[in-house]
């Protein structure tokens, strides 16, 4: 009996069973299985709980919709929430997943769907307690923070709350979330922070995790040691860009699951890639701009699974592995900016899948290797005939720029089927680029060779890229002539670059009708071109112009420039044009005409123009008062013409726009106007060599920006300017050969939080009438000079966009125009004033000093033992002064001092030896009755030791000293010169080539 009623039993089980599948069946056949969400015209037998919906048209009216999607959103995102009406049940909505069977919501997607607003902790969306899944990414919840109450949601599996603006510390209720296998709150703004304890609360909870990405929150508190303690069932870890900084353990990469990690752009992570037991499952390493150093170790090429090897911007050392040959998945390989040297391994030829190549800005060496290409027997009976056979087949993308490669431009690289950009440039190539077989179809868009040694013509078969939109070969050697009829081959160019070559110009049949209808740009700067192409009248889209540095003669007639009327930028400096008949450069914006011979009125440009460069030329009359009219006008130089007149007061109605004023080395009168003041971007001033009268305008305080005061070489009357000090960018004041008088300002202490000049580089007071001591408490404010270099930016020049700044300095026995500025030239020049008393002690902090000249006033006392302190003094002048006492032995130590002269003071006794003294002549000694030794004439007694009271005999007699010191003056001139010449300072060679003649006399003769 008990056998028959379980086996009816049995019976009843599948016949149950049996209906259930067939009555499932039939409802799945009539209801979207595919898919997780539904659409509305979806058919289903369930329905969205009441309270659930509810829930969700709640939340939907506690945010509201925007216009634009963020960032990576497709730009035809919607509101999901649009579809989200009362009446219709909501698992038809957009975005929403519900369960098969009860019908409870298990899933929201409103990724992308430009939703705004904030989330507090009373949201209806944490009364969703079924959910599985939660999207709310890319969207703006600026002001939100992640709510505590999402530890309600503990059935969540997946949660994204990637680059929707949420911000705050991560809540520590996220770790109730233990059922989640996927947790993202990615961000690009650190909004987000967690500290130590959260974070090892939330690895120690969610044991779960396959995938995890806090990739730009902020987690410098976080020890990278603490990654340890993540779930080993990880598959995708991203912290890119996370500010993690501390040394990175190497068991990261051997998390036994793992198959993505990014680390990428933590500056301040540091550690080694491992020698061994990698996580065998790794296809993508993404670990550019961190701070991982030492070689790259052959294991690498042991993950055979890696496809993306991205290790850029480090400080890997070394050579490239060979058995990078190994990774045979590799689609992208990124070793750029890092220190790697030798050849590039053979073994890459392996890499058959590989389609970016990016491997610049490193020291790689050799010639350019044939690894791209294999070569089969073609005929198979004939070895004597191999044809290549293209190994990289879908390369798309090669950068080797900035490398020391040498020899010739392979022609194979541009054989390549799939090749679409190629930058060879920076390197050391200078065989010429060899003629290219294009027997098969081409895909090169871009083409970069610039800045090598490549000489030779520029091959016919360039012209053959059809498909190029970007051509430079610029800075080369190359010669020949550019025929036009070859380049308007090139239909879909948009740029070309051919400048600073040795080219002779250009070719044409003038009968035919060229045309180049993308053409945008056009640089032909240093190219010997004698006048302006005919070819030009036809570029119609051309926005960009530059034929600087040309031997172009004559006026610009309007003939010449009619195919001109598009264009944005205009460079025709360095020429040798006279007069300007038309300008029709509507829509210009940067248009720079400096040094020709353009004579005539200043002509003004439309009110487009941003930055209007006229200088050294021929200009003559007054600044007319309809340049005022250019509103966008940032820069400005007028320098060196033959302008006379006022400055026009409405300069200064550039509103905050204007950056640069340059008026130097003209004829200008009278003061410097008030207005000026309005500029309150403006960076720099140079109102150099005029007639200038009048005090400075205190007004100039409201240029807050200012870097640059040189208003050297006028008639200006006035006190120092002491309250230019309160300009905290001012790195450069040139008050020089002026009318200023008085003493110096000294800062109280109750100015100490001025900070008067504390980014001073270079003053210079020199011939003024300047009178009173010296104070202490001004130099001790310059921070600037005591170390110029504190950003490591020793190598930059002063130089903004479109100028650089100049500057005329005395060192050395001369004077010197320094076109650019280093930003460790630091000077200070006092001499020709009446300055008295003791020279300060503090100067002696300046270690970044280079010229210290105090010469010709009448400063008395010793000299400094703290001057021995300047370790990087090149030029010191104390001459013509009343110092007395001996000269410090100390000083023996300034081995980059070059020119020393202490003559015409006070001082006695012996002259030290050793080091640069033993390389000083007599003039930088001479008159002073009391010195003796080497290099002078006069000799010492038999103690060197000897006090003024001491009555030792001093060979010297002054009288004939004096007589000679006319002859031999023009000798110690003479040597200072070889001695400069043959010997200059490290900042000098980086920035001037010798003395800069006051005016640039050319002839077109000379040119040619």
């Amino acid at each position: 009996m008990e056998n028959f009623i379980c086996h009816n039993n049995q019976v009843f089980c599948i016949l149950f069973f049996f209906f259930y599948y067939v009555c499932f069946q039939v409802n799945s056949l009539s209801s979207s299985t595919s898919l997780p969400s539904y659409s509305p015209n979806t058919t289903h037998y369930f329905l969205c709980p009441p309270n659930q919906s509810f829930a969700l048209l709640q939340f939907k009216s506690q945010v509201t919709v925007g216009s634009t999607p963020q960032y990576y959103c497709d730009p035809n995102s919607s509101d999901k929430t649009a579809s989200w009406m009362e009446s219709t049940d909501c698992c038809s909505w957009d975005g929403i997943t519900c369960d098969e069977v009860t019908g409870n919501v298990i899933g929201l997607d409103l990724h992308c769907s430009l939703l705004k607003g904030t989330i507090q902790d009373n949201s209806s969306i944490f009364q969703l307690s079924h959910l599985q899944w939660l999207n709310l990414g890319f969207n703006n919840f600026n002001g939100s923070k992640i709510s505590p109450e999402i530890g309600r949601l503990t059935h969540l599996t997946e949660l994204n709350f990637s680059y929707s603006k949420f911000y705050g510390p991560l809540p520590t209720e996220i770790s109730r979330l233990y059922k989640l296998t996927s947790l993202d709150l990615s961000d690009s703004s650190f909004l987000i922070s967690i500290d130590q304890q959260n974070f090892d609360l939330l690895a120690s909870s969610l044991t779960r995790l396959t995938a995890l990405n806090l990739g730009g929150t902020d987690m410098s508190s976080v020890k990278p040691s603490s990654l340890l303690n993540l779930s080993r069932s990880l598959m995708v870890l991203d912290l890119g860009n996370a500010l993690i900084q501390g040394e990175l353990p190497e068991e990261i990469f051997r998390f036994p699951n793992l198959q993505e990690l990014y680390l990428y752009y933590n500056a301040h992570l540091t550690g080694y890639l491992p020698n061994s037991n990698w996580s065998s499952h790794l296809r993508i390493l993404y670990l550019s701009y961190t701070n991982l150093k030492g070689e790259i170790p052959d294991s690498i090429g042991n993950l055979k699974c890696l496809e993306v090897l991205a290790l850029g911007g480090c400080k890997f050392t070394g050579l490239i592995p060979t058995s990078v040959g190994n990774l045979t998945r590799l689609t992208d390989l990124k070793l750029f900016s890092n220190y790697l040297t030798g050849e590039l391994p053979s073994s890459l030829s392996k890499l058959e899948k590989l389609t970016q190549i990016n491997l610049y800005e490193n020291m790689l060496t050799g010639q350019i290797p044939n690894i791209f290409v294999n070569f089969s027997l073609s005929p198979p009976s004939d070895p004597q005939f191999p044809c290549p056979v293209n190994v990289l087949s879908h390369l798309t993308n090669l950068d080797l720029s900035f490398n020391l490669f040498n020899g010739s431009v392979p022609s194979w690289l541009f054989t390549l089927p799939s090749l679409e950009y190629i930058d060879l440039s920076n390197n050391k190539l200078t065989a010429p680029i060899e003629q290219v077989d294009l027997g098969l179809p081409n895909s090169l868009r871009a083409v970069h060779l610039q800045n090598n040694h490549i000489h030779g013509s520029i091959p016919t078969s360039i012209f053959k890229l059809v498909n190029l939109t970007l051509l430079d070969i610029s800075s080369n050697n190359l010669s020949g002539t550019v025929k036009f009829d070859l380049l308007s081959k090139l239909n879909n160019l948009q740029y070309l670059d051919l400048s600073n070559n040795n080219l002779l110009s250009f070719s044409s049949t003038s009968n035919m009708n060229y045309s180049m209808p993308n053409l945008t740009s056009l640089r032909f700067s240093s190219c010997n071109v004698i006048k302006f192409p005919m070819f030009l009248r036809t570029l119609e889209n051309l926005q960009w112009l530059d034929l600087s540095n040309n031997r172009i003669c004559g006026p610009i007639f309007k003939s010449e420039s009619e195919g001109w009327k598009n264009l944005t930028y205009l460079n025709l400096s360095n020429n040798f044009l006279t007069y300007i008949e038309h300008h029709p450069w509507k829509n210009i914006q940067i248009l720079d005409l400096q040094n020709n011979r353009i004579q005539g009125s200043i002509p003004i440009p439309p009110p487009s123009i941003e930055v209007f460069l006229f200088s050294n030329n021929s200009l003559s009359g007054q600044i007319p008062p309809s340049i005022c009219k250019l509103t966008s006008l940032q820069y400005l130089s007028l320098s060196d013409n033959n302008l006379r007149g006022t400055i026009p007061p409405c300069l200064g109605n550039f509103g905050t726009g204007l950056i640069m004023l340059h008026l130097q080395k003209n004829n200008l009168q009278g003061v410097i106007p008030d207005t000026l003041a309005n500029a309150s971007l403006l960076k720099s001033l140079d109102l150099n060599s005029n007639l200038l009268e009048g005090p400075l305008p205190r007004s100039m305080t409201n240029c807050t920006q200012l870097e640059v005061v040189n208003v050297g070489n006028n008639r200006i009357s006035d006190t120092f300017p002491c309250w230019l000090g309160s300009l905290s960018e001012l790195k450069i004041l040139v008050l020089r050969s002026n009318r200023f008088f008085g003493p110096l300002c000294d800062f109280d202490e109750v100015d100490l939080s001025i900070f008067p000049f504390q980014s001073l580089r270079i003053l210079d007071l020199s011939h003024n009438e300047f009178t009173g001591f010296l104070p202490s408490r001004n130099f001790a404010r310059m921070e600037a000079m005591m170390n110029a270099d504190e950003d490591g930016s020793g190598g930059q020049y002063m130089v903004e966009s479109y100028y650089s700044d100049s500057v005329s300095v005395t060192m050395k026995g001369g004077e010197y125009m320094l076109d650019r500025i280093l930003t460790i030239f630091t000077s200070i020049d006092l001499s020709r004033n009446q300055f008295r008393g003791e020279i300060p002690e503090v100067i002696g902090k300046f270690k970044s000093l280079l010229v210290l000249n105090l010469s010709h006033n009448s400063l008395t006392g010793n000299i400094p033992l703290s001057l021995a302190n300047l370790e990087a003094l090149e030029s010191l002048d104390l001459s013509f002064n009343k110092l007395d006492g001996r000269i410090p032995e100390q000083l023996t130590s300034l081995t980059t001092l070059e020119v020393l002269n202490l003559s015409f003071n006070s001082l006695w006794g012996r002259i030290p030896q050793g080091n640069q003294f033993n390389t000083f002549e007599n003039y930088s000694f001479i008159g002073n009755k009391g010195l003796c030794g080497e290099p002078l004439s006069a000799k010492c007694g038999p103690s060197s030791d000897y006090d003024e009271e001491d009555k030792i005999v001093i060979e010297f007699d002054f009288q004939i000293a004096a007589i000679g010191f006319a002859s031999g003056l023009a000798v110690g001139t003479s040597t200072a010169y070889c001695i400069f010449s043959t010997g200059k300072p490290r900042w000098f060679v980086r920035m001037v080539e010798g003395k800069r003649p006051i005016k640039k006399v050319r002839t077109c003769s000379q040119r040619r």
